[in-house]
C-alpha cells in the first residue's frame, strides 16, 4: 500500500478528513471570532471559579478573621484562604492538562500546557503557605512558639486531632515531588516514561486532598452551598480528566484498531509509517494535528510519543513521519508491518481552522515539514483556492536531505502550490541562506517581502526547531505580519 501521489490532490477535494472540502474563505473570519468567544468564555469561567472561592471565604466570616482578632487566628484564616485558592488553581491546572477538546481547539495543546505550568508556580506556593500558616497558627493557639510548633503540631494533627490529615500530608508530599521533577534540570535527568509516571501521581494527590477539605475545612463543612460548589468542581474536574484523558483514547483505539501497514524510508534516519484502521472517517483528526502514538511491540509499548500526521487524512489511512532523534524514535525505523497501535488524540490547534486570510504561507525546516505538508494538501484540496494562494517555504541544509521534496514538487506542478525550497548555510544571525540574508539579520524581513509578495495579506504557519521558529517569527513581525496571522505549535512547551 502507498498513499496517493500528490498529483491526486484534486481528486480528493471531497474526502479530506471525511468532512468535505476546506471551509470557504468567506467563513474564515466568523470561525476566528467563534474561537475568540470560546476563549473569552473559558477565561471568564476560570476567573469565576477563583472569585467564587474567595467570595465564599469572605461570606463565611473569613474577612473578619483576617482583619481582626489575635495573631494566631489571623494566621489560621490566612491558611484557610491560601488553601482554598491553591486548591481551586490546582483543579484548573488539571483541566488545562486534561486534553479537553474546548481547551485544545481554542489555545492549542502547547499553550494550554504553558498556562498549566504558570498556574503551578502560584498553586503550589499557596498550598505550602496554607500548610505553614495553619501549622504555626494552631501552634500559637496552643501557646507554642513557632519553632516548637513546627515540630509538635504536625504530630498532633496526624494523631487524629483533625480529621483526614494523613491523606492531606500525603497529597502535599506528592505535589512537591511532582513540582521538583518538573523543574527543567530534574526533567532532563528523567526518561520521558519515568517523568510521565511521576506526573500522573498529581491526580492521586488531588484525590487524597478531597476528604480533608470536605471534612476538616471550616469554610466548607456546615455550609451546604459552598459544599455543593466544591463537590461540583471536584466531580467536573474528575469527570473531564477521566473521559478525555483515559476513556476516550481507549474507546478510539478499540474502535479504529490501527495497525502499521507499510514502513517507507524517506531519507537517512527518516521513516514514514502508513497506518490503516477501521472507520477512520469517524476520527476527528485534521491536517496539522498530532496524536500520541504507542506501538505495541517490545521496546515501544511502554510510552506514547507525539507525532503529527504527515498527510491529510482521507478517512482510510493515516501517515506519520519520524526522524531518528533518540532511542524511542530510532526503534521506529525497524517497526514491522502488522504492529498494533494505540492512540491518544488528536490534539493541537495548528490547523486551517486558525486561518484568517485567503492566502496562506507555510514555513518549515527539518522534520517540521510533516504537519506543513499535510496542511498544504488539505488547503489545496479546497476547490475555491486559486493556484498560487498557498505557498510553502521549505528551509533545509541541502536538497538531497529534504523530506517530501518530490511530493511537494508534484503539488506545485499539479495543484498550484507555490513552492520555495531554500538550501545552504545560514547568514549570521539569520535563518535564511546566505544569498537571501546577505544584508544581515535586520534584513530578513526585507528578504521575506521579496520572496513572498503580499506577505502581510497571508496567514503564516511555522514549524521547525524552537530557536529557528523564534527567528522566523521575529522576522515576520518585523515585516509587518500581525501576530494574529502567525500560527505555530511546539512540542517543547
Amino acid at each position: 500500500m502507498s498513499f496517493p501521489p500528490s498529483s491526486a490532490v484534486g481528486d480528493r477535494r471531497d474526502v479530506i478528513g471525511g468532512r468535505g472540502p476546506t471551509r470557504p474563505t468567506a467563513s474564515v473570519a466568523s470561525v476566528s471570532r467563534a474561537r475568540r468567544r470560546r476563549a473569552d468564555a473559558l477565561e471568564i469561567a476560570a476567573v469565576a471559579v477563583v472569585v467564587a472561592t474567595a467570595g465564599f471565604f469572605l461570606a463565611h466570616g473569613g474577612g473578619h478573621d483576617l482583619a481582626s482578632g489575635p495573631a494566631a487566628g489571623r494566621l489560621v484564616a490566612l491558611g484557610r484562604l491560601t488553601g482554598l485558592l491553591g486548591t481551586a488553581l490546582l483543579l484548573l491546572q488539571l483541566l488545562l492538562a486534561g486534553r479537553l477538546p474546548w481547551v485544545d481547539r481554542t489555545y492549542g495543546h502547547d499553550r494550554a500546557l504553558v498556562a498549566h505550568r504558570h498556574l503551578s508556580r502560584v498553586a503550589l506556593p499557596l498550598l505550602l503557605a496554607h500548610a505553614g500558616a495553619i501549622t504555626v497558627g494552631y501552634a500559637a493557639q496552643d501557646g507554642l512558639s513557632p519553632l516548637v510548633g513546627w515540630l509538635v503540631e504536625p504530630v498532633r494533627l496526624l494523631s487524629g486531632a483533625v480529621p483526614d490529615m494523613l491523606t492531606a500530608f500525603a497529597a502535599m508530599g506528592l505535589l512537591v515531588v511532582v513540582a521538583v521533577t518538573s523543574v527543567a534540570a530534574a526533567r532532563r535527568r528523567l526518561s520521558r516514561e519515568a517523568w510521565h509516571v511521576v506526573h500522573l501521581t498529581g491526580y492521586a494527590a488531588v484525590a487524597l486532598s478531597v476528604p480533608h477539605q470536605l471534612s476538616a475545612g471550616s469554610d466548607i463543612a456546615g455550609h451546604p452551598v459552598t459544599r455543593l460548589f466544591w463537590l461540583a468542581l471536584y466531580i467536573a474536574t474528575a469527570g473531564a480528566v477521566l473521559v478525555f484523558r483515559f476513556l476516550l483514547p481507549l474507546v478510539r483505539s478499540l474502535r479504529h484498531t490501527l495497525t502499521v501497514e507499510e514502513v517507507v524510508h524517506e531519507a537517512p534516519g527518516v521513516v514514514s509509517l502508513h497506518l490503516r484502521g477501521r472507520a477512520l472517517h469517524r476520527l476527528p483528526v485534521r491536517a496539522g494535528q498530532f496524536l500520541q502514538w504507542r506501538f505495541l511491540t517490545p521496546g515501544l509499548w511502554a510510552a506514547a510519543h507525539p507525532w503529527s500526521i504527515s498527510a491529510a487524512p482521507d478517512g482510510q489511512h493515516l501517515r506519520i513521519t519520524v526522524r531518528d532523534l533518540g532511542d524511542h524514535s530510532r526503534r521506529l525505523l525497524n517497526v514491522r508491518p502488522g504492529t498494533r497501535v494505540v492512540i491518544e488524540g488528536p490534539y493541537g490547534a495548528f490547523t486551517a481552522e486558525r486561518r484568517t486570510r485567503r492566502r496562506v504561507l507555510l514555513i518549515a525546516a527539518g522534520i517540521g515539514i510533516t504537519p506543513i505538508r499535510a496542511l498544504a494538501e488539505e488547503l489545496l484540496a479546497d476547490s475555491d483556492t486559486p493556484p498560487g494562494d498557498i505557498s510553502v517555504l521549505y528551509r533545509g541544509a541541502q536538497m538531497e536531505t529534504m523530506v517530501f521534496r518530490c511530493e511537494l514538487e508534484r503539488m506545485s506542478t499539479d495543484a498550484g502550490l507555490r513552492l520555495l525550497m531554500l538550501t545552504g548555510p545560514s547568514g549570521r544571525g539569520s535563518w535564511l541562506p546566505l544569498q537571501h540574508a546577505a544584508w544581515g539579520r535586520d534584513d530578513d524581513a526585507a528578504a521575506l517581502h521579496h520572496l513572498v509578495p503580499g506577505l502581510r495579506d497571508h496567514d503564516v504557519y511555522v514549524c521547525g526547531p524552537a530557536a529557528w521558529m523564534d527567528l522566523v517569527e521575529s522576522a515576520l513581525r518585523a515585516a509587518g505580519v500581525p501576530a494574529a496571522q502567525i500560527h505555530d505549535e511546539r512540542f517543547t512547551a
